[in-house]
């Protein structure tokens, strides 16, 4: 149909594994799609007692604007509520610079190279446990 415009493409899904919780989104990141990253969030945050961490992969998302920004803030703001600190991992292109320009990447705390050494679960850590 004429004038008809498609939403924006934006997918943000838990990924399994052991340690603090890892969101990885992908797509468009904007005043459109950032509700969606607000429900993950939470449902991630409230599905976990004292987390300490929440990681959200950002290296799918292709675009971000301000609308997007403040979605990850608002993540981070959930996070603290929750005492959990957000990790923002693998920013890329046109989102790395956006949290440049506007000193959010030195608010919050962002690794581009992957999950943080601090997070990461070392393969059989839970393979032997005392019973």
């Amino acid at each position: 149909m004429a004038g008809q415009v498609d939403p924006p493409s934006f997918r943000v899904l838990p990924r399994p594994g052991q340690g603090a919780p890892v969101l990885e989104a992908a797509g468009e990141l904007d005043q459109v799609t950032g509700p969606l990253l607000d429900v993950a969030v939470t449902d991630v945050l409230d599905g976990v007692a004292a987390a300490g961490a929440l990681v959200l992969d950002i290296s799918g998302v292709e675009f971000c604007d301000s609308g997007g920004l403040n979605a990850v803030i608002r993540a981070h703001l959930r996070s603290r509520e929750a005492a959990a600190v957000l990790q923002l991992v693998s920013p890329t292109g046109q989102v790395a610079a956006l949290l440049r320009r506007t000193g959010v990447g030195r608010v919050l705390q962002v690794s581009s190279g992957g999950c943080p050494p601090s997070l990461a679960v070392r393969p059989g850590a839970d393979a032997e446990r005392p019973a």
